[in-house]
């Protein structure tokens, strides 16, 4: 099941937190770890004002997509959840609610990039990171 969130409780934070943090781990090898962990409390800040989407199954959240207007922030599951569909569903969500979307990610990480071509995504731009020092890759989905 795919919700809004209104609200984000502690509880809830903490385990969209726990789930950022071993996504960004799991799918960016070729960031340092410390980056990672180096970002979670601005992070953490950064979730109370971002729009959130939840997947949750049993009552429990599994994965996260997070918004700043119509730029995904991110689209994360917990690595126990992958590949069960959690991701698209969030997906095909934000692409329901929204005429256009914007993201960037690393193009070292191709079953990102891959993912969103599936669902309708086209490569922009490309930058080096600042923060990483690693290429970022601009992508643009429109209805």
């Amino acid at each position: 099941m795919i919700t809004k969130l209104t609200t984000l409780t502690a509880d809830q934070q903490n385990r969209l937190m726990t789930i950022w943090l071993q996504g960004n781990l799991d799918a960016h090898p070729f960031v340092a770890a410390t980056y990672w962990h180096q970002m979670a409390p601005l992070v953490a800040t950064q979730l109370g004002a971002a729009t959130l989407y939840v997947a949750t199954t049993e009552h429990q959240i599994v994965g996260f997509a997070g918004l700043d207007d119509t730029y995904i922030a991110g689209i994360f599951v917990d690595s126990a959840y992958r590949h069960q569909g959690f991701g698209h569903a969030l997906l095909t969500r934000l692409q329901t609610d929204y005429r256009q979307l914007t993201l960037s990610v690393y193009p070292q990480n191709q079953r990102a990039v891959a993912f969103y071509q599936q669902h309708g995504f086209t490569l922009g731009e490309q930058a080096v990171d600042p923060d990483t020092g690693v290429l970022d890759q601009e992508m643009h989905w429109q209805r």
